[in-house]
């Protein structure tokens, strides 16, 4: 009986030994794993021409943590099994064969970089089972042939060590779950080197500069909307001067965000799809910053305003989704491959690390409670009217729910297919309810960060400008969504202006182009008399104003990768106070009457009566062009005027600028030239692979 019980011990004893061997080897390789994956995270950017990784610290904590549970909770089944049914050996090989397969599966998602891309199933299942299966079959064999030479020593070395090993394990989760809770406790502002600053001039205003990321102006009820979308958006017009006809440089982010930082077209600073903000071009932050003004920007956008495509640049303080926990955890093998999907399937249809405008507000009010008195240049975007359409408690019902199945339907087919879509008239009815949702909580949000500030000091000297990147289309030309095309829908944008010296209730209505912020914020910190005057928005108020060559005219640019030239032309156009006209690099033009035909559904480019209109705006589209700035970094944005000849010309001998000659004020990118000298930069070049891949990619 007594040997019985202790035949049972030894049993127990062995099977429990075993479980830990199991257990504290496995989750030793996964926490190598992670260090590995980590350390890729940290040094190397997603994209080749990024300027910064998009994570921060705490991925060294993070990735280690998520791979040793993963293969600590693979150990604990496979030991189990162990003891139940014993083939130790084949599943000691099968857990190296996981490992090895683990490790390939890491490397090839950190080479395709997100992983969005259509499904290989070469790459991302043959591949895989063959890495497995070679592995699995070595282990085994060694196993199998070399154990009963090696096996004694292995269990003795591992009886030895498997008990410090668990307790340094141990130590190691601590370590990690203690870097965690400290980083979402106290996450600090990611600093970023500007020149040095002189004191600014008395009585300098602090100047904040919103962008209300995919929202376009006519859903806003201060623009004649039908439903009270922005109630709080309303209330702040009637303090200040609305621009009726505010129009975006091109219809995606990235670009347009250059085009306000730069005051250039997007064919001027060349930031592109795959290609950041370039370092010649002086950004507001950095001018701001040199005049001795804070600088600060918070940003919800998930891609396209992160620090590596170069808009942080020139701000002391910068806030984007890399500071974020969610998004570190998010950007692991782990997070992309298993949390993001069980996120979308079980809690809501939507990217897991994207945050909301209250979590962004919190950040803005933190900051505020901590910055110094000098005057400040506080930039704010919010992503809350970005698809999908989801937003949270009493707002995802205002004026109407979305089916799931539709909202992923629709998003999929937006970023992954980029062809037209046909939606019946309820559902696209359902689309644009969602949106307005959306739109409905951003105002909200909107409202309390103004309430916030009327608080705060200064707040008497403080100007503020609300503005979009650029608008969204809900299938008036096939399309949902932005970045395909330049009709209004995606151009029209809100823009109004409050603060000291600027008029209340004053609504404007002519054509102006939201790149001349850029002159426009320069102006108003310079108090109104500065060499940027002639190009601020600010003359369009001043009593006595006469328009000048040049305005009421804006143009707008958009191109493509390379892969993508054959699928979607590149595009440009001119909008004037009565017309739009496209033009593209297929040949293809198309003519507007957007002040009777605001949808832009009557194409007026065959009319005969409306020839000579279309032969002068296309000069007139060309004269422009001609009289920008150099130098051109984006000579792609260009493609659809490569065919004229005297264009062409242009560009081979562009006239001299001279800051302060006569006429010289009106060429397009004049302010920039302000700024000296600009430095040389040679703009990085991903693959053909990746710039494919960024343009499926969704937010942009």
């Amino acid at each position: 009986m007594v040997n019985r019980i202790t035949e049972s011990r030894a049993y127990e004893g062995n099977r429990s030994g075993a479980v830990l061997r199991f257990f504290v080897f496995s989750s030793l390789i996964g926490f190598l794993i992670g260090l590995f994956e980590a350390a890729l995270l940290w040094k190397t950017p997603h994209m080749a021409a990024l300027l910064v990784p998009d994570v921060r610290y705490v991925v060294w904590f993070l990735a280690p943590l998520l791979d040793m549970v993963f293969f600590g909770v693979l150990g604990l089944g496979l030991g189990w099994v162990a003891c139940r049914a014993g083939y130790q050996k084949m599943l000691v090989a099968v857990q190296i064969g996981i490992a090895g397969t683990f490790v390939y599966l890491t490397l090839h998602w950190f080479h395709i970089k997100i992983g969005l891309q259509p499904f290989s199933p070469y790459e991302d299942a043959f591949v895989p089972f063959a890495c497995f299966s070679l592995v699995f079959a070595l282990s085994l064999l060694f196993l199998i042939r070399g154990w009963v030479r090696v096996g004694g020593y292995f269990e003795r070395w591992a009886g030895t060590l498997v008990r410090p090993l668990a307790w340094g394990l141990l130590a190691a989760t601590i370590v990690a779950v203690v870097g965690i809770v400290a980083f979402i406790a106290r996450i600090s502002f990611s600093a970023n080197t500007a020149e040095a600053a002189t004191p600014p001039p008395a009585g300098s205003p602090n100047i904040i500069l919103i962008t209300l990321d995919t929202v376009r102006a006519d859903h806003l009820s201060a623009y004649g909307y039908s439903r009270p979308t922005t109630p709080h958006l309303d209330r702040f017009a009637q303090q200040g001067v609305l621009f009726e006809n505010a129009i975006a440089a091109t219809s995606w982010t990235l670009a347009s965000h250059a085009s306000i930082f730069t005051g250039l077209l997007p064919h001027q600073h060349g930031a592109d799809w795959t290609v950041p903000l370039p370092r010649g071009p002086h950004t507001l932050a950095e001018i701001l910053g040199s005049r001795g003004y804070e600088t600060a920007g918070f940003t919800s956008n998930l891609r396209y305003c992160d620090k590596g495509w170069g808009i942080a640049r020139g701000f002391e303080a910068y806030e984007d989704s890399s500071d974020s926990f969610r998004h570190n955890l998010a950007q692991t093998f782990l997070g992309e491959a298993l949390i993001q999907p069980l996120y979308q399937d079980w809690c809501r249809y939507d990217l897991f690390d994207r945050r909301n405008a209250q979590e962004l507000n919190a950040s803005i009010f933190h900051w505020f409670r901590h910055r110094s008195k000098r005057p400040y240049f506080l930039f704010i975007n919010y992503f809350d009217a970005h698809d999908p359409y989801l937003t949270s408690g009493s707002y995802n019902h205002r004026f109407g729910k979305i089916p799931i199945s539709l909202l992923r339907r629709v998003h999929l087919a937006s970023y992954l297919s980029n062809t037209p879509q046909r939606l019946s008239p309820s559902e696209q009815a359902a689309e644009i309810s969602a949106y307005d949702n959306c739109l409905a909580y951003l105002d909200d949000h909107v409202g309390r960060l103004s309430q916030f500030l009327r608080q705060s000091p200064g707040w008497q000297n403080t100007i503020v400008i609300i503005t979009s990147d650029h608008g969204e289309a809900f299938g008036e030309h096939g399309y949902y969504g932005h970045g395909y095309d330049l009709y209004r829908e995606v151009l029209h944008v809100p823009l109004i202006i409050v603060g000291p010296g600027v008029p209340r209730g004053l609504r404007i209505q002519h054509v102006v182009g939201i790149r001349e912020l850029f002159a426009t914020v320069l102006d108003l910190a310079g108090g109104g008399k500065t060499p940027f005057s002639g190009r601020s928005l600010a003359r369009f108020w001043h009593p006595g104003f006469k328009p000048q060559p040049g305005d009421d005219a804006v143009v707008s640019e958009l191109a493509f990768p390379e892969l993508w030239e054959n699928k979607v032309p590149a595009t440009i156009s001119l909008t004037t106070p009565e017309w739009q006209y496209i033009y593209d690099s297929a040949g293809r033009q198309e003519l507007y009457r957007w002040t009777t035909d605001p949808l832009e559904q009557s194409n007026l480019a065959a009319s005969p009566d409306e020839q000579a209109t279309l032969d002068s705006l296309h000069a007139q589209l060309v004269g422009l062009i001609q009289n920008s700035v150099g130098p051109w970094r984006g000579a792609e944005y260009l493609v659809p005027l490569e065919k004229q000849r005297s264009f062409l010309r242009e560009v081979l001998f562009p006239p001299p600028f001279k800051p302060g000659a006569p006429g010289n004020q009106f060429r397009i990118g004049a302010s920039q030239a302000y700024f000296g000298p600009e430095r040389p930069w040679t703009p990085p070049r991903p693959s053909p692979a990746q710039q494919d891949l960024m343009k499926s990619l969704p937010y942009h």
